[in-house]
C-alpha cells in the first residue's frame, strides 16, 4: 500500500525579516520588556506569604512571646519592609516589648551569592528613633552590632508599665555588641548607653512620690553573660542631683525577682530644692567618720530593693 504524497508549502522570509532581528532597535526592545517583566515580577511577587511562612517556623512560644507582622512590600536597596511589627507577650494583658512601624531586613549579598544567608542588616523605626544591627554567623560565631539613634523612653510602652505613676522621659542612644560562641555559657554583650534630656515627673515608688528630677548627662556602661549583668558605670548628673551607680544584677524570671548587688551615690547639688534634699535624708546615714560620698549598697530584688 503507497500512502498518498502530501505537497507542503514552501515557507520562504525574506532576507530582510532577518536583518532585523539583530539591529540595535530590536535588541533594546527586548532587553526593556524583559525589564520591566523583571519589575512586574518583583513588585507583584506574594513577599507577605513568603515572609508569614518564615515567621511560623520561628518557635517564640516556649518564651512566651508572640511576633506579629501587618504587612510586607518588597524596599529594593532596603531588602524587605515589615509594617507594623509587634512583639508581644502572649498574654494579652501585657504591654508589648517591641514595636515598630517598620523594620528593613536585607540579607548579605556575599551569603546570598554562595546560596546562603549568613548575614543581615536590620533597620527598625520606633519610638521617633531608629535602631540599626548588622548580624552575622561564622564557623558557629553568631555576632550582632546594634546602634540605637534617639529613642524616645515616653513612648516605651513596657516602661511605663514598670511605673505606678508619673512618667520617665529622654532619648537614649549608644551600642550594643552581642557575641554568641561554641562552648560559651550564653551569648556575651556589651554596650554603652546614654541618655539624653531625661527626666521623672510625678513618679511614685511604693509609697514614695519622687520630686521631679532632669538629668543632662546620663550614661552607662555595662556587659552581660550568664544571666549576670555587670553595671561597670553608671552616671547622671543635673541641676538637682548626682549618681553614681555600680555592680551586678543575677538576673531571674520573672524579671522582678533578678537579685540586686549594687552600691549607689547619691548627692545633692548647690540648687537643690528642698523635696529633693528631703529625697536624699531618707537614705541611711553613713557610717560614723565616713564620708558624705560614701556609697550605699542595694539588695533585694528589682521588685522590693533594700538600701543600707
Amino acid at each position: 500500500m503507497r500512502f498518498p504524497a502530501l505537497r507542503v508549502p514552501s515557507l520562504r522570509l525574506p532576507i530582510e525579516w532577518f536583518e532585523g532581528i539583530g539591529n540595535r532597535r530590536t535588541v533594546l526592545y527586548g532587553l526593556y520588556t524583559f525589564a520591566l517583566f523583571l519589575v512586574f515580577l518583583v513588585v507583584n511577587f506574594p513577599h507577605n506569604v513568603i515572609v508569614q511562612r518564615v515567621l511560623k517556623s520561628v518557635d517564640l512560644q516556649r518564651q512566651g512571646l508572640r511576633l506579629d507582622v501587618g504587612d510586607t512590600r518588597f524596599a529594593w536597596w532596603r531588602g524587605y519592609e515589615l509594617q507594623h511589627v509587634r512583639l508581644t507577650p502572649i498574654d494579652p494583658d501585657q504591654p508589648a516589648f517591641l514595636e515598630m512601624g517598620s523594620l528593613f531586613v536585607r540579607p548579605g549579598l556575599d551569603g546570598l551569592m554562595r546560596g546562603q544567608v549568613n548575614s543581615a542588616h536590620l533597620l527598625g523605626l520606633m519610638y521617633g528613633g531608629a535602631v540599626d544591627a548588622n548580624l552575622a554567623a561564622d564557623n558557629g560565631v553568631q555576632r550582632a552590632n546594634v546602634n540605637i539613634d534617639k529613642l524616645a523612653l515616653e513612648r516605651y510602652p513596657l516602661l511605663a508599665s514598670l511605673l505606678q505613676e508619673g512618667t520617665v522621659s529622654g532619648l537614649l542612644s549608644g551600642a550594643i555588641t552581642v557575641e554568641n560562641r561554641p562552648g560559651d555559657a550564653g551569648p556575651h554583650a556589651a554596650g554603652e548607653l546614654m541618655l539624653d534630656k531625661a527626666a521623672m515627673n510625678n513618679v511614685k515608688v511604693g509609697i514614695l512620690a519622687l520630686p521631679a528630677l532632669r538629668f543632662d548627662k546620663t550614661a552607662l556602661k555595662f556587659s552581660a553573660q550568664g544571666g549576670r549583668v555587670d553595671v561597670q558605670e553608671f552616671e547622671a548628673s543635673g541641676p538637682e542631683m548626682r549618681l553614681a551607680l555600680s555592680g551586678q544584677i543575677a538576673l531571674r524570671e520573672p524579671v522582678y525577682d533578678s537579685v540586686l548587688n549594687l552600691k549607689l551615690t547619691a548627692l545633692p547639688t548647690a540648687n537643690s530644692p528642698e523635696d529633693v534634699k528631703n529625697l536624699l535624708a531618707l537614705l541611711p546615714p553613713p557610717p560614723k567618720g565616713a564620708k558624705p560620698d560614701t556609697p550605699h549598697v542595694i539588695s533585694g530584688t528589682l521588685a522590693r530593693p533594700r538600701v543600707r
